[in-house]
């Protein structure tokens, strides 16, 4: 591992703008041609990031929608999260990248030989993490210096900070690893988890922790008591999860709908039954974003149409294709105003809502 000085990339492509949708009002439209890995809005919401197959990032002006692009990985962005200092980006390269249109891409850290797939950052930027095989490692300012953690006994699969910044969660194999806080030399809590654990996500409130596994099912944990149980069902993986924004619903890929299950602590667990509304028969939800504010999700299907559902009327409506591309990821933007994703094939859109 090596940290390093800021360094500008030399590979710089050229400036380009998001187009206007000519049917639908607010959608802005680009092509990037290369996978779209993540997306992300900065936390004022000012600017849109999408880490991209060919090592770009690509920094949008989401009242605009001109962009200019950043090339922070010599091979492929595998990951991303958002801060106040900037973007955070891990690669099949190695290197751990904070970029900003500002200052352009800083190295924090290299693993040369592996690849950095899962990151994480807290909304106030006290917390900046990633992944890397069987170690999570922070970089705590001012100087962003790495720390790794101890070693966990297995690769990460999932990265997630709570939105309060005070618990950081690393799934693996037969669990999930708690820091709270997350500190340098931390061993942290394991919870424990039977099988593969993958995606990990924290309810708005800090309070729930949900992880997508391998044998199609997900684990809901009660963090105050350290608690789980499991949600099954589901007749494919499920590769996304979004919690609605009081915390009470769970929202899941893994079927041709979109799925909602009741996760308060007022419900019985023994007579839990999800909310299912939305069926479309050509594809599996593969990106599911709730709406920050609003009884409100969105959702991307394999065949590239993104819907928008209500879950108080327990219905979704579609607003428009990826020309036929896998919808990769969702986003809202913090105030809730936007809403963001990419595909597998290049296509990308922002949508203003309000």
């Amino acid at each position: 591992m090596k940290t390093a000085s800021p360094v500008a990339r030399p590979r710089r492509p050229r400036a380009m703008t998001f187009t206007p949708d000519a049917e639908l009002k607010g959608l802005m439209r680009a092509d990037f041609g290369a996978y779209v890995a993540a997306c992300s809005f900065s936390p004022d919401g000012e600017t849109i990031a999408y880490a991209l197959g060919d090592g770009r990032l690509a920094l949008v002006e989401a009242e605009t929608g001109e962009t200019e692009f950043a090339a922070p990985h010599t091979g492929a962005a595998l990951c991303l999260a958002a801060s106040p200092h900037g973007f955070l980006t891990g690669g099949d390269d190695g290197r751990v990248v904070l970029t900003t249109l500002e200052t352009g891409c800083r190295e924090l850290a290299a693993f040369p030989g592996q690849w950095v797939e899962h990151a994480a950052a807290s909304p106030d930027g006290r917390v900046l993490a990633v992944a890397v095989g069987k170690q999570v490692v922070l970089f705590p300012g001012p100087d962003f210096a790495p720390a790794p953690l101890p070693e966990l006994q297995s690769a990460v699969a999932g990265l997630a900070v709570s939105p309060d910044g005070r618990t950081l969660a690393a799934s693996h194999y037969d669990g999930v690893t708690v820091y709270a806080p997350p500190r340098p030399g931390t061993p942290g809590n394991r919870l424990e988890g039977a099988g593969s654990n993958l995606t990990v996500v924290f309810s708005p409130d800090n309070d729930k922790m949900a992880l997508a596994t391998q044998d199609k099912s997900v684990r809901v944990y009660d963090l105050a008591q350290s608690a789980g149980y499991l949600l099954e069902g589901y007749p494919a993986k499920v590769r996304c999860l979004s919690f609605s924004s009081d915390g009470g619903t769970l929202w899941t890929g893994g079927e041709r709908a979109f799925v909602g299950w009741p996760v308060g602590a007022d419900v019985d667990p023994a007579t839990r039954e999800a909310t299912v509304f939305g069926i479309f028969e050509h594809g599996m939800l593969g990106a599911v974003a709730a709406h920050p504010a609003l009884p409100l999700v969105a959702g991307g299907f394999d065949g590239g149409v993104v819907f928008l559902g209500s879950a108080s009327r327990q219905g979704a409506a579609p607003l428009f294709a990826l020309e036929s591309h896998r919808v990769t990821n969702l986003v809202w933007s913090p105030d809730g105003r936007r809403l963001a994703g990419g595909s597998d094939g290049g296509p990308a859109f922002f949508m203003k809502m309000a």
